[in-house]
């Protein structure tokens, strides 16, 4: 949960945590099966492409992504290690956000 602004104000988006964005890429590469190209991924990830080639570099370091030279440039593709990574992230945020809810709910300053 985010902290709010002093006066209570809502304080915006949130910065998204790099396993927010681990997740968004390789949610963006599952998409084309096996044939996702930088640019799409830049694009559907909402992230300029020098930052995302550094955040997939890493994904590929530990093996969540794989790369195949099509055409003779990169494609990028999900591996079974990703997909687990993607399974456990969702089940996590989805905990994580009932329990939000419920201290949201419980918070008597905030039924005011």
């Amino acid at each position: 949960m985010i902290p709010e602004r002093a006066g209570g104000r809502d304080p915006g988006p949130r910065r998204r945590e790099a396993t927010d964005l681990y997740a968004t890429v390789l949610e963006v590469v599952k998409r084309y099966h096996g044939g996702a190209r930088v640019t799409r991924v830049s694009y559907g990830a909402g992230m300029p492409v020098d930052r995302l080639r550094l955040l997939m570099d890493r994904l590929l370091a530990l093996g969540l992504l794989q790369s195949e030279e099509v055409d003779g440039r990169p494609a990028f593709d999900i591996t079974a290690r990703g997909q687990e990574f993607l399974d456990t992230y969702w089940k996590m945020r989805g905990f994580v956000e009932g329990l939000d809810r419920l201290s949201h709910d419980e918070n008597p300053r905030r039924r005011l």
